[in-house]
């Protein structure tokens, strides 16, 4: 029988890995990338064709 707090001690796992992923020297990458994909759609819409890139 699995121990009761193994779900909450993976979702906690889970958010903590998420949270170094995202405060660790790549958060500014992630962040930015995701910013010129929006940027990049945003092109498209209003434009047409390929957007940006």
């Amino acid at each position: 029988m699995p121990h009761p707090l193994a779900p909450s001690v993976r979702r906690v796992g889970l958010i903590l890995a998420l949270a170094c992923a995202s405060l660790s020297a790549c958060g500014p990458l992630i962040v930015g990338s995701g910013a010129a994909l929006i940027a990049d759609q945003v092109a498209e819409d209003q434009r047409g064709g390929d957007g940006l890139f």
